[in-house]
């Protein structure tokens, strides 16, 4: 399972929502959110193109 998570898109930067997996410590781009950032706070803030990438690509990929 993944949940989407609103965070810096780099550190000090722009609020983006990043992918990450339920137990997992950090997002699917790397990186590690330090403080979680209420959803409201990120309402218009656009996806990290690099979490939305390897969402992709693990939804394309066949089971095992």
């Amino acid at each position: 399972m993944y949940e989407m998570c609103v965070g810096p898109e780099k550190p000090g930067g722009a609020l983006v929502w990043h992918v990450m997996a339920k137990q997992a410590a950090a997002t699917l781009c790397g990186q590690q959110l330090r403080q979680r950032i209420a959803a409201t706070d990120g309402e218009r803030a656009r996806h990290c193109p690099d979490c939305m990438s390897s969402f992709e690509r693990l939804m394309a990929t066949t089971p095992c």
